[in-house]
């Protein structure tokens, strides 16, 4: 398959390594606003390079289009996409607005093209295996699902020494901002992972969330989650976790309890713990690396595209607004509620006075 690539930052450039390696797709060109990543992709692959999206996604020769660009990006250029008839494979989240999402979903529909939203937790090995046990009946009925991701600060300052201030910065911005929190930027993936999990949509969501940037929006948040067919689900995401300390460092954890037996699998110990009703084990499951994660994510929407239609594993455009929907809930709760915050005196942020601080890219 012939495919485009737009967006080549850190995200994009991961995407573009797995593309180029698979036997079965021949990358046409890239697109990135910025030149300099342009001439080094062009540089490194050998595939034709353009600043303007547009003339990627209207060349004739371009079959499907992946999109790596930032959040606010993919509402314009899948609707453009949609207007040109290519297929779509765009990172989470769908959008950072619920209406171009909706929006977007309907183009997409209209132009009979598969849309595919990349959402790795269907295909990563962890919660794969948990998904596979939990369906199987060795817990009983599934009653209540934990998500935990505490992911390490994107401005940690071991980042900062590498990137220099003024772009880490930026880059907090546009996690925390533009993309609101780690609730919704990220926990996009929970969200549509407990729809996966569960074979439910959502009837209810409450959240609250602590702030210790500052920001706009918390920090850290916890979603509490009432499926339809009366699975609860816990949802935590946090950018926050060893906050200033001397490592970066994450913790994620995963909890299924049913009516007969339990399991967990955390990252520490990459060690799943089942406790069944006929037997209790416990085994090693890592997380798939990423280019692998994603190199079925492509190989999985390049046969629907021969089949006509998404495989039922892939994330469709529909389960993309699904989870962006109870993203977006979850920020509502948690803001309409009010942001916690603690009053431990004039302590700064690291950024705080810095004059870099209102300007932007």
């Amino acid at each position: 398959m012939r495919f485009g690539l737009i967006g080549l930052g850190a995200a994009g450039r991961s995407h573009l390594e797995v593309l180029a390696n698979m036997p079965e797709v021949d990358v046409v060109g890239v697109a990135d606003l910025q030149q300099q990543a342009v001439d080094a992709m062009q540089t490194q692959y050998g595939v034709p390079g353009t600043t303007d999206p547009a003339k990627l996604i209207n060349d004739p020769s371009v079959e499907a289009i992946a999109i790596v660009a930032g959040d606010k990006a993919h509402h314009p250029l899948v609707l453009a996409c949609a207007a040109a008839g290519k297929h779509v494979v765009c990172e989470k989240p769908i959008a950072t607005d619920v209406a171009d999402a909706r929006e977007m979903v309907g183009a997409m529909d209209a132009s009979g093209r598969l849309f595919c939203i990349a959402f790795n937790n269907r295909t990563d090995a962890v919660q794969g295996r948990i998904r596979e046990l939990a369906l199987s009946g060795t817990i009983g009925n599934l009653r209540m699902v934990r998500l935990v991701g505490l992911m390490a600060a994107p401005d940690h300052k071991s980042l900062r020494d590498e990137m220099g201030e003024p772009a880490a910065y930026r880059r907090l911005l546009n996690i925390c901002e533009d993309g609101k929190n780690a609730l919704f930027d990220c926990g996009v993936h929970s969200f549509d992972y407990a729809r996966f999990l569960t074979g439910s949509d959502f009837a209810h969501i409450e959240a609250m969330g602590y702030s210790m940037r500052g920001l706009t929006y918390p920090d850290h948040g916890v979603a509490l989650c009432a499926m339809q067919n009366g699975i609860f689900v816990m949802i935590e995401k946090g950018f926050d976790y060893a906050f200033e300390a001397s490592a970066r460092k994450e913790y994620v954890r995963y909890e299924v309890i049913g009516d007969a037996g339990s399991l967990a699998w955390d990252l520490d110990t990459q060690t799943l713990k089942v406790y069944g009703a006929k037997e209790s084990w416990e085994e090693q499951v890592g997380h798939g690396d990423k280019a692998s994660v994603r190199e079925l994510i492509y190989r999985g929407f390049i046969e629907s595209v021969q089949a006509g239609e998404l495989h039922p594993w892939l994330a469709s455009g529909l389960d993309g607004l699904r989870a962006t929907e109870a993203a977006q809930a979850a920020l509502d709760s948690m803001m309409q509620k009010g942001v916690v915050k603690r009053d431990v005196g004039p302590v700064l942020n690291w950024f705080e006075g810095k004059d870099f601080v209102t300007k932007r890219d």
